[in-house]
């Protein structure tokens, strides 16, 4: 599904719908939706470019996912903290830990949720694709292929 450089997110609404409809099937915990309003908060102080597409894409979450209390999300939907294998279009699968802070960041495969990549796969359920948004504004495609839940 990579989408041409002509179609940019800031004019395209084909994109933008593309965009609504997979945060409209994410779910969300209660603690990943507060923690997505602070990385919105510090991507529109930059706002512009990646950032804001970034802050963009995260608000589309907010308004439109599924908000479940933290100890209610599917064992199958990549959530703060899960492991997540995912493969961007037909790519070799890659994997990493979803983090909201510096809880992960040591890890060298931690994926931040304040990143592109990251708030794509945040909320989103095994066997279940969505668009990528790329920082020049086009759309590549991710699959997620399964979740590993952090034991406590």
């Amino acid at each position: 599904m990579t989408v041409s450089k002509e179609q940019r997110l800031a004019g395209d609404s084909i994109s933008y719908a593309i965009l609504c409809q997979h945060a409209a099937t994410s779910v969300l915990t209660k603690t990943d939706r507060r923690a997505l309003v602070d990385h919105i908060l510090r991507a529109e102080k930059v706002g512009a470019g990646a950032p804001a597409m970034l802050a963009r894409l995260l608000g589309l979450k907010l308004l439109y996912a599924s908000i479940v209390d933290d100890g209610s999300i599917g064992t199958q939907t990549a959530a703060g903290g899960s492991r997540v294998i995912y493969a961007v279009d037909d790519l070799r699968p890659q994997s990493g830990r979803l983090f909201h802070y510096d809880e992960f960041a040591e890890e060298d495969n931690g994926l931040h949720v304040g990143s592109l990549l990251g708030a794509t796969l945040i909320g989103m359920k095994t066997g279940t694709h969505g668009p990528l948004l790329q920082a020049d504004g086009t759309l590549r495609r991710v699959r997620l292929l399964s979740v590993e839940r952090a034991h406590a």
